[in-house]
This record gives structure tokens, sequence and C-alpha cells, in this order.
């Protein structure tokens, strides 16, 4: 466990750029704050590892099972633009969204 000072102000919590250099390339950050010290961790690695746990105890309780699915083949760019062009009805995709909404509203 590495002590740094942290300073809290309005616009957040203040750190060292040495702790962060210590946790590496992360996006996010856990701050908890307990009687005797604040807790500074990773927040995705905590994400992760619940993640598996709850997983790893669907499978064991049969919720869950893993399916192997073929890979999709490789489409073009222009087949993309020719398959989206004909099912868009020649219009935005977000008009038809919105238009949809309406109908079924």
């Amino acid at each position: 466990m590495t002590i740094v000072a942290v300073r809290v102000t309005r616009r957040g919590v203040l750190v060292s750029r040495e702790l962060i250099a210590a946790l590496g390339n992360v996006q996010e950050v856990q701050i908890e704050s307990r009687p005797d010290a604040v807790v500074i961790t990773r927040k995705a690695a905590l994400g992760d590892a619940w993640r598996v746990e709850v997983l790893d105890k669907m499978k064991a309780a049969g919720l869950v099972e893993d399916l192997r699915w073929p890979q999709p083949a490789r489409v073009s760019p222009e087949t993309r633009a020719r398959v989206a062009e004909a099912l868009s009805r020649g219009k935005p995709l977000s008009e038809i969204i919105m238009e949809d909404r309406e109908e079924y509203a």
C-alpha cells in the first residue's frame, strides 16, 4: 500500500502524479473514504473481478452456458453501404425509428 497526500476540493479529489503513474493506464478509479484512510483503486479491476465471479457462480448453477457461435463472414464496406441503402427506404435510420415510435405510441 502506498500512502500519498490527497486534497479534496470543489472540483474533486487531487492526488499526486506518482499515484496515477503507479496505477498504470486506467480511465477510472474508485475512491473509498474510510475512517482512517482514503483508498483509491482501479475501477475496472473491481468490476471485472466481480463480473467473473458472478459468471462463474451462474455457470456452476447451470444458469449460463458457453455457446460457440460461428463468426460472421467479413463484409466489405461497399456491400454494407448497399445493404444499408436498401434497408433505409431512402431515409436516415433516425427518421425511420422516430416514425415507428409515433406509430406504436
